[in-house]
Order: structure tokens, then sequence, then C-alpha cells
């Protein structure tokens, strides 16, 4: 993989590109990707107060300036739908065009980073499971494409002059912003480029983004009298909370990272001709345990402890430790790409840890670019077996990963239409849907009314659905209900590399796993009759 010619790394960049999408185009939405739509669909209407739409996102309806996006992305999101419709297919389809900025994005850095391993690192970052499971219509891979043109400006020497490229660089550091918050490290990055190269000239182009962000915070004063990017929600800011999110952060990113051996000679700093071997053996007795699980041999909850804590948690030590091993130890010329490349990763990191309401592998997409090419030198010691195992490794999770995924987003959008029919004729009264994530935008679609535990006049006779392991409103105290139906869809070897359990890989700690292996797992709908109104 070291020797590959610039018209074929073109065809490998746009393989991976059209792979990743053809995984992606058709699925259904998920996860957050309701809460997007809902909220570009006011915006198609409302381009001028895109915070002031109401959309129930928890127990009852409220201002989509109470969430924590900005609406840059959902502009987009609402032409499209103009243009095409609110649906699959336009939706991912507009959204892979961030798919591929990022992949043209990550192999020009990566080329200029490690140019004998460019198409190696762009494999790994293409089909690592954050990168493909996380494309939906959520804001991540727009933002991850914005990062790394960000990083591709200002890293990368262009034939145009300096000051163009950092003006560029400027406005897409503004464009990531305003898709989310989470740019806001960049800003430290901006600075610290212009700092070690002493280009102190250039600094008012620092001021584009922060000029986004003035002209937001004074558009939000008079949308809604107060700045959005002030009011999001933060996680626990105690001790114990910050160990928690660091330690949650170190396991999601262990549980994505199955090329992770491949990059062992950092710590060796030789070829370690061993690592192979150990790598197959170490794969062999992963397939038995697989094996054992399924067949029941071993428990469900035995295996997430071995994941747990010899698989992801350990995982995700050895890539702090490759991190922390090629940390520039010096200031100079040679060592600003080193600098920057740091700052991007611990920036991001810090910024995850000190204020994300919770973990996910999705957040860890956005650390995968500048980890992979801050530890990129370790490859000049891994033989082409090894990095052909590692492709191969990241490959195969990967997809099972991501099938895993879709069959969870498919089951809310075939089962809304059907449960909705059924029930249909067994009540003349409404029939509510309660819980969030991509069943709520499908049950609205196929008639059911979305539930609010305040707003919703329910009566006697009224049937509340309800899916179980899911986002769901609460229940009004002075309701009273009964089970009526249950719609059950048991595990499939489809989802054996389980990622339903509360949307593991979009939500997850230490003690919940981003995924695990799970032949039991069943996904359940229930229905449930009101026999009185208190």
């Amino acid at each position: 993989m070291s020797s590959v010619s610039p018209r074929n790394s073109t065809l490998i960049i746009l393989v991976l590109w059209v792979f990743v999408t053809a995984m992606d185009v058709n699925k259904a939405f998920h996860i957050d990707d309701a809460f997007h739509l809902y909220a570009a669909q006011w915006i198609e209407h409302h381009p001028a107060t895109p915070m002031s739409g109401m959309v129930n996102w928890g127990d009852d309806p409220e201002p989509i300036h109470h969430f924590n996006q900005p609406p840059g992305f959902f502009y987009l999101v609402a032409l499209t739908g103009h243009l095409f419709g609110y649906t699959e297919v336009p939706m991912h389809l507009m959204r892979s065009l961030f798919t591929l900025l990022a992949l043209v994005c990550f192999y020009r850095l990566a080329r200029h980073r490690s140019p004998r391993h460019a198409v190696l690192l762009t494999a790994l970052f293409a089909l690592c499971p954050a990168f493909m499971v996380n494309q939906g219509l959520m804001t991540d891979t727009p933002l991850l494409a914005m990062t790394l043109l960000f990083a591709d400006l200002l890293l990368v020497p262009r034939r145009f002059s300096t000051g163009r490229r950092y003006a560029l660089a400027g406005l897409a550091l503004a464009a990531a912003l305003a898709i989310k918050y989470t740019a806001l490290p960049l800003l430290v990055v901006f600075l610290l480029a212009l700092a070690l190269r002493r280009q102190w000239r250039w600094l008012p182009m620092v001021l584009i983004p922060v000029a986004l962000l003035a002209g937001w915070s004074a558009w939000n004063l008079h949308e809604f009298g107060s700045v959005h990017l002030f009011g999001r929600q933060a996680g626990d800011p105690s001790w114990n909370g910050l160990m928690f999110r660091a330690l949650s952060l170190s396991v999601a990113f262990g549980a994505i990272a199955p090329f992770t051996p491949a990059f062992l000679p950092a710590l060796f700093k030789r070829t370690a001709p061993w690592i192979f071997p150990a790598w197959l053996a170490a794969l062999a007795v992963a397939c038995l345990l697989a094996a054992l699980v399924y067949t029941g041999s071993i428990g469900e909850a035995g295996m997430n402890l071995i994941l747990r804590r010899f698989a992801f948690a350990l995982n995700g030590l050895f890539i702090i430790a490759f991190c922390v091993r090629y940390l520039p130890r010096s200031m100079g010329p040679s060592t600003t790409d080193n600098w920057i490349l740091a700052a991007w990763a611990v920036g991001f990191g810090s910024f995850l840890i000190l204020f994300s309401p919770f973990l996910a592998t999705r957040h860890v997409l956005l650390l995968i670019p500048p980890v992979l090419l801050l530890i990129a030198p370790a490859l000049d010691l891994v033989p082409v077996r090894t990095q052909v195992l590692a492709v191969a490794c990241t490959a195969v999770l990967g997809v099972l990963l991501t099938v895993s995924d879709k069959a969870y987003a498919g089951f809310f959008r075939k089962s809304a239409p059907m449960i909705a029919a059924q029930l249909r004729d067994r009540t003349s009264g409404t029939v509510w849907s309660l819980g969030h994530w991509g069943w709520q935008w499908y049950s609205q679609h196929a008639g059911m009314s979305v539930y609010g535990t305040l707003t919703s006049d329910v009566h006697v006779g009224d049937i509340l659905v309800v899916p179980q392991d899911c986002d769901v409103q609460a229940v009004a105290a002075n309701i009273d209900m009964e089970p009526l139906a249950e719609w059950v869809e048991p595990a499939s070897p489809a989802t054996f590399f389980n990622v339903e359990q509360f949307a593991g890989m979009y939500a997850s700690g230490y003690a919940k796993l981003p995924w695990s292996l799970n032949r039991t797992y069943r996904k359940t709908i229930i229905a449930y009759q009101v026999v009185a109104v208190h």
C-alpha cells in the first residue's frame, strides 16, 4: 500500500466514498436525524427565525433554541427537502457530499504527513465503524468534513497566496461552527499555527469565525433574547463526572479502532515481527469467543466484561500511549505540524470531556483524523501484510456494525405503518406515539399523534404506543392504562454484533458499551389502552 499512483489513489478514494454511501443511502432515519428534519421543516418556511420552531424531543414541545446545535446544516436539509422531499435517499445523497469532502481532505492531509501511507490511512479512516455508522443525517459528518477542510487549508501548502489560504481556513472554521460548537477548540489551533510560524500579520483571519459567532449571537438576542452558545447543556462538572467521561471516551475509541495493533511499533521504535502472528492468534481467540457466545456456551454478560476491560479499555489506552509517543518534544520548524496535530487532538478530546453531556462514537469520530495523522510515522515500521490485516479488520467490523445499525433503524421504519394500520380499527380515539429518534418520525408519518406529557389531551379508549429501550416521554401520572398488544422482532445473525441497547453507538460509557455480542436482544414495541384518566 506504500506505492500507489495518484490516479489509483483517486480511484480508491472514489471507491471508498461509493461504498460508504451505498451502505447508508437508504438507511432509515435514525436517532437525532428526526430532530434535524423537524428543525429543517421549520426553517424551510421560517428562515429568518431558525431557532423558534417547536419540537417535542423531551416530554413536551420546546423551542429549537433549547437544544444544542446551531442551524447551519439544517438550512441544507431544508433546501434538499424543498427541492427533493424529506425522504431518505435525497437526504443521504446530499450528506454524502460531505463524506466525499472529508475523504478528499483527509487523504490530502495524510499525503502531506506520510506520503507512503496516505492510501492506507485513508482506508482506515473511511472503513472505521465510527465513520461508517455515523453517516445518517446528524451533524457529525458535515462537522468532520469542515474541520478536515480547515486542517487541510492550515497544514497543506497551496499554489495560491498564504493570506488567501488562511482566509479560506477561517471561512471553513466559521462553517464548522455554524454546524456544531464542538469546533471551538480549532480557534486555539488556528492561533497556535500562526504563532508557531510567526505569521502574526494573518491574525485577522482568526476573526472570521469569531465574527460569525458574534453575528450569530446578535441574531439570537434579536430572535429569542439570549445567546444560544452560552446556554448549552454540559456534562457533570464534578471530578467524578470528568473522570467518567474521560474513561468513556477511551472505551468508545477502543471499541471502534480494530487497527490499533498495526501501530504497536510506535512503542518499540523498531520493527516487531511478532505483531502479525500475535494479532492472528488474538483474532482466532476472538472468533472462538464469539462462536461460544453465539452458541450460548458463554454468557453475554461475561463477554461484555471481556470486551469492556480487555478489548475496548485496553485498546483505548494503547491509542493514548501512541499519541504520547508522538507528542512533540521541542519547538522548531520541523515539529510545527506535530504541535498542530497534537493541539487538534487534545483540544477536541478536552472539549468533549469538559463539556459534552455524554460520550458516543460520533464524538470519537472527530478525534480519529488527528490521532491517525499524529501516529502515522509508526507505519514506516509495519510490513505490508500487517497493513492489509489492519484494513481487513477495520472493514469487517465497520460493515458488521453498519449492517446491525441499519437493522436497528429499519425496525422503526417498517413497524410504524404496520402498527398504525392494526390499531386503527381497535379504537375510535387517538393513537398516541411515545418515543423519539427515528420512531417519532415514522410513527407520525403513519398517522399517530406525538404524545406530550403535559400538552396531550388523552381520553379513555385512546392507545399509547411505546417502543422499549428508547428515549420516551413520561406518561402523565393521571393516566391508567393496560397492555393491549406487543410487537417483537427477535435477534438475528445480522444483529449479533449488537448496537441496539439504548442506541449504543450513539450514547455510551464505561458500563454501557458502544456495541456488544448479543444473540438474545429483542426489539419490542408495546401498545397500551387508556382505561382511566383522573
